[in-house]
């Protein structure tokens, strides 16, 4: 019994491995080596083949979730209901679940199928890696000056050129950056091997410049505010001293000139959201006009909002033309309704707290520094989806949810260490 559920295992990491893969997999067969039908559903397959892992390791029974599972289930049930009782526009309605809730069940994967913080490693190593190749190839395209559709680019700005990779766009190479960067730091202070620390030295380097190519204010206050968290968790002095860091460094950006390459545009991006005419950019028809139309939608049904995939993200614009929302929780909010989007908001906070727990947890062990950087990743993904649609990308809510079950899977062995 004992060598099957070892062999099982083993082939659970196997797909685990190109599960973190997913957007250079993606890329490939989508665009350098289409296959009919496979390029299509290669990820579906994907997520039912680590379902069927999710659902042995269940039935071993060795792991119970606390008590975030039944804010998990409200959650499910709620959204089966929405869906059920809108079937006016049936189509949108399953697509708009499924878009949610399919990427929901990375969580359960990362929850069940964490056998250990020696796994745990190893899988964000090629997670690391891939993201590496993805951060490279972003600060290629704008070393040679590719130019950035039109659409990510702001009107008036000198910046033409931000870095996008093969990942849909500038925002979301931003979040996956910021997801990588402190996992890649994690990994350098962690090995003892010179090589090895060069190694991962190089690729926090590559992912910091590919975040700051991609122009994403978003993905860098993120991570900036993330930074602040986990080095609070660490030393609540040497984040006293961050912060007084920050200020002198922002007040110097400040008081740069324009004229001065790179760190004059680096300038207008930072603080050109302060301005008037950014402000009355954004109210007539930009991010806070966005956020007000989805507030209004809110309005018209306040418990239960207007329905899932109608509003806001990819699925409402296919199926009603409605605009994104530049905020995954306030697309929550219109969809939701005031129910939906406490209860989600409750989920990731508890998971997060769930984190913070696990992250203490290992205080004393040479895995600390590893885990508080996946923290600091996950946190500042959570946080850019105030500005972004960041869980509409695929690859991106995947991750999220896998290392938001595996910290609660840490915290509950913890737990269960601790009673005996």
């Amino acid at each position: 019994m004992k060598e099957t559920v070892l062999k099982w295992g083993s082939q659970a990491n196997t797909w685990l491995y190109l599960f973190l893969a997913y957007p250079l997999i993606d890329y490939l067969l989508r665009n350098i080596l289409p296959i009919p039908v496979v390029s299509s559903f290669w990820d579906e397959v994907l997520l039912m083949i680590l379902s069927v892992f999710t659902l042995l390791a269940y039935l071993e029974g060795n792991r119970t979730m606390p008590k975030i599972k039944h804010v998990l289930s409200a959650l499910f049930v709620l959204g089966i209901a929405l869906t059920v009782t809108d079937m006016a526009v049936w189509k949108a309605s399953v697509e708009g679940f499924r878009s949610i809730y399919q990427y929901l069940i990375a969580f359960f994967m990362g929850f069940y199928l964490l056998k250990s913080v020696d796994q745990l490693e190893k899988l964000l190593k090629v997670l690391v890696l891939v993201g590496f190749v993805t951060g490279l190839y972003g600060v290629i395209q704008v070393v040679l000056g590719v130019q950035t559709p039109g659409s990510w680019v702001q009107e008036g700005e000198a910046i033409t050129t931000r870095a996008f990779s093969f990942v849909t766009s500038p925002n979301v190479l931003g979040s996956y950056m910021a997801l990588i960067a402190p996992i890649a730091t994690g990994l350098f202070i962690k090995v003892t091997n010179r090589k090895e620390k060069l190694l991962w030295a190089g690729v926090t380097l590559i992912t910091l410049l590919a975040l700051l190519l991609t122009a994403s204010r978003g993905a860098w206050f993120a991570l900036a505010f993330s930074l602040f968290i986990c080095v609070y968790i660490w030393k609540k002095r040497v984040a006293l001293v961050l912060v007084l860091v920050g200020i002198i460094g922002v007040i110097g950006l400040y008081n740069v000139p324009d004229a001065v390459p790179g760190l004059g545009s680096l300038k207008n991006r930072v603080f050109g959201i302060f301005t008037k005419e950014y402000l009355e950019s954004s109210m007539q028809a930009g991010r806070l006009d966005r956020w007000g139309d989805a507030y209004d939608k809110m309005r018209i049904e306040p418990l239960f909002g207007v329905g899932l995939g109608h509003h806001g993200g990819a699925v409402g614009y296919r199926h009603f033309g409605t605009i994104y929302s530049d905020s995954y929780f306030f697309k929550s909010l219109a969809e939701f309704g005031l129910i939906g989007i406490t209860l989600l908001l409750i989920f990731v906070t508890m998971m997060l707290r769930n984190g913070v727990k696990a992250v203490q947890a290992w205080r004393n062990s040479p895995h600390f520094f590893l885990l508080l950087g996946l923290f600091c990743g996950i946190f500042a993904v959570a946080f850019h989806n105030f500005v972004e649609n960041i869980f509409e990308v695929p690859f991106m809510a995947l991750y999220f949810w896998l290392f938001g079950g595996i910290f609660s899977a840490l915290y509950a062995d913890h737990i269960q260490s601790k009673r005996g």
